[in-house]
């Protein structure tokens, strides 16, 4: 039961997601389609020569798209030329904007088409002190002094997470004002890391050659030279232990971070994705960066940027900073071969593995090396979402100017897929045009979901999520889920989701051979708000493994999936489903809930909470952890009936709870309880109230069930102050 207690008390401490990013362009309706469903395809394209010309001629008749290898027929054909872009003197020669779309007989007016002008992102990503100069240099050199232009751009950071410097603008001032507040992130850590660990190699590798020398000569010396020769042998392999050790320290430190800092940058691009998703016009992400990795561990994080960007038709250009830099970024590279080969070579000689790791780690090592090279995280980034890498080179200006001809003139096609399945499955979109001897530049794809926002979703999520498009909703086992609201001072959006399902309902696959098992759940949840727009989704993947001979005892579980996003004041439509990776099956939920709206000061009031179980947790956490954390009182964690029937037989008494905040400036002048049936009063009467700690009044009460018929009830809690009144509800089902 503890460790039950603990998990969650764990899950209530790490919590961290994202606000949603607020959004100053209005949905523009002709491209909604393309975005939350799979039955039109909007696919940007662009065309060059051999020579690295756009190619500015072609019509309709001219390209061929293929799905998943199958011809598909273009509904519309879309060429779009703007006169104007984010850098000095690249405007496009054209007399006005002109947007012709084939087949349907009409032209765009300029205004019109000025109002589908670019939006660029420029994303600075985790930049040492020197990468951040000269990719500031290069940026500034390009956007103009002053002015304005019909092209938004807009400055994001990440270091952790996202920080919006300048908003969308068309002001060149505003922007160049952005590019220069950007900051370098942890640049002198890095760097003494990165020379602490050139002092440790070159130190081992001066020991290592005293060494030999000194064994060399030891088998000619005699009596007290021999000692002395042995003496300092031995004080060397001691040296090179410890250096040992500390090398080992440097490269666990450096794995861990490096994950944690993909992991933030995966975070951030989703939200910059968000940021561009019902932007109309062509959308484009610069993005400086070191390096993004694709270890196993983060590739599924990656191929979540990629679908979400294919998904919200975002084109993605990656410039390599670590190539802005005099330093190659392929020095690390041979640095983590060379050290590799050195400890192979002197545990083969001596016999000695002074590494104290197995052979296996370094070869990971030297491969997660060449995984953070930049020209592969970054070049899949870019290509995929039919963009380009930049690496190798401190002269971006011709790069720019790409980007912005780019922006300013391509393609737009449309098509209706033949397979409107939307299974979740990843569709592969291969554009080629008739005309030999060019480049075509698009998006690869996209994942086959219904989402009223772009896909950002780890691979887990999508068949989940794809069930949530199926009439009528899949209810494959059973299901609990259920929201609440806690309108906390300091977090007055404060919303505790919670969702259960028994581990009896999943498929658990047994391997004879080795003698394991194996089960996999995915629980999502997506917060609408009251116009059906996302506004969240959570997510969470679990796997559940052991001994073969343990099954029984796995199938007699339960997980429970918690969060407690912030949520601004509004009524809520949260979609819950389970999804069972192993029986390809899932169920759905729909609830709704009202978050109010608080002004300080007055008394709020927590939504009413009955209970399912309390635990005693022997070391909770700390007194300002539990303040924060809404289903503690005192040293009690409480777990909600997300909507179970309640057995009379075993249950004499059901507990419930709730808490009243801002009691230090406004106290309550009376409370009732009312227990109703079919909308009739069974019993009520008056709630004497728990003590108040601080602003905050946290009541527990328990309402005697074991005598009651068999039934749905309601519960009703009502606070009177100052002539106003306050209630909440919450219903059960009583059964035999």
């Amino acid at each position: 039961m503890r460790g039950r207690a603990a998990a969650f008390v764990v899950l209530l401490a790490a919590l961290t997601q994202l606000r949603p990013s607020a959004q100053s362009s209005s949905r523009p309706a002709e491209r909604q389609s393309f975005m939350s469903t799979a039955t039109a395809i909007l696919v940007d394209v662009v065309v060059r020569d051999k020579k690295g010309h756009p190619v500015t001629d072609l019509s309709a008749a001219d390209f061929r798209v293929t799905e998943d290898g199958i011809p598909q027929k273009v509904d519309s054909f879309t060429r779009v030329s703007h006169g104007s872009g984010i850098g000095i003197d690249v405007a496009w020669r054209s007399p006005a904007p002109v947007v012709a779309i084939a087949g349907a007989g009409t032209t765009l007016s300029p205004a019109a088409a000025e109002a589908e002008a670019a939006t660029t992102a420029l994303v600075f990503d985790h930049l040492s002190a020197e990468s951040l100069r000269l990719a500031q240099k290069a940026t500034l050199e390009f956007v103009p002094m002053a002015g304005e232009s019909s092209a938004r751009v807009g400055v994001f950071a990440t270091d952790p997470g996202v920080r919006v410097i300048q908003a969308y603008t068309t002001d060149r001032t505003r922007i160049r004002q952005g590019v220069e507040k950007v900051m370098a992130s942890g640049t002198s850590t890095e760097e003494q890391k990165a020379q602490r660990m050139d002092e440790l190699l070159d130190r081992r590798r001066e020991l290592a050659t005293q060494t030999q020398s000194a064994e060399s000569s030891a088998a000619s010396a005699l009596g007290g030279a021999a000692t002395r020769v042995a003496s300092e042998i031995g004080a060397r392999e001691t040296e090179l232990q410890l250096l040992q050790t500390e090398l080992n320290m440097i490269r666990s430190f450096d794995y861990l971070d490096r994950g944690h800092r993909g992991y933030d940058t995966s975070l951030a691009l989703l939200s910059v994705i968000e940021t561009l998703a019902y932007t109309p016009g062509r959308k484009t992400i610069v993005f400086f960066s070191e390096g993004l990795p694709v270890t196993p561990a983060l590739s599924a994080k990656l191929d979540a940027v990629i679908d979400a960007a294919n998904h919200a038709n975002v084109t993605t250009y990656a410039i390599d900073a670590k190539g802005l830099r005099s330093k190659s970024s392929l020095a690390n590279v041979r640095k983590e071969m060379e050290a590799f080969s050195e400890e192979r070579l002197g545990q083969v000689v001596t016999g000695t593995d002074r590494s104290q790791q197995p052979l296996t780690m370094g070869l990971e090592r030297v491969e997660d090396t060449l995984k953070l090279d930049s020209r592969t995280g970054l070049a899949r980034l870019a290509e995929e979402t039919g963009g380009f890498l930049v690496d190798e080179t401190n002269d971006l200006s011709s790069a720019f100017r790409r980007i912005d001809e780019e922006n300013q003139f391509h393609y737009l096609l449309t098509y209706s897929p033949t397979n409107t399945e939307l299974d979740g499955k990843f569709r592969a979109i291969q554009v080629k045009v008739k005309r030999p001897g060019t480049q075509v530049f698009a998006r690869k794809g996209y994942r086959a979901i219904r989402s009223a926002l772009p896909a950002t979703t780890d691979s887990y999520e999508s068949p989940a999520l794809a069930l949530l498009a199926k009439t009528p909703l899949p209810n494959a086992f059973p299901v609990h889920a259920a929201a609440f609201s806690f309108p906390d001072p300091v977090r007055p959006g404060l919303t505790p989701i919670l969702a259960e399902v028994r581990t009896s309902a999943l498929r658990f696959v047994v391997d004879t051979q080795r003698s394991t098992y194996e089960a996999r759940a995915a629980i999502v949840v997506r917060l609408l708000d009251g116009a059906g727009h996302l506004v969240q989704k959570l997510s969470q993947q679990y796997v559940l493994t052991g001994e073969a001979k343990d099954v029984e005892a796995a199938k007699n579980g339960e997980i429970l999936f918690y969060r407690d996003p912030d949520l601004a004041p509004g009524v809520y439509t949260i979609e819950t489903i389970v999804f069972d990776g192993m029986a390809h099956q899932g169920s759905a939920r729909v609830t709704t809930l009202s978050v109010p709206a608080v002004q300080s000061p007055s008394l709020a009031m927590s939504s009413l909470v009955l209970v399912s179980r309390i635990d005693q947790v022997n070391d909770p956490p700390s007194s300002e952890a539990r303040s924060a954390a809404p289903l503690y009182v005192g040293n009690r964690l409480f777990y909600p009936n997300l909507g179970e029937s309640i057995h009379r037989a075993s249950v004499s008494e059901l507990p419930f709870f709730f808490t009243l905040y801002g009691t230090d400036t406004i106290h309550p002048d009376g409370a009732f309880v009312q227990l109703l049936r079919n909308g009739q009063p069974v019993a009520e009467g008056p709630l004497q109230l728990a003590a108040a700690t601080g602003a905050r009044i946290q009541h527990v009460g328990r309402l005697p069930v074991g005598s009651l018929p068999a039934g749905t009830y309601e519960l009703r809690v009502r606070i009177v102050t100052a002539g106003n009144e306050i209630s909440r509800t919450a219903f059960f089902t009583l059964q035999d």
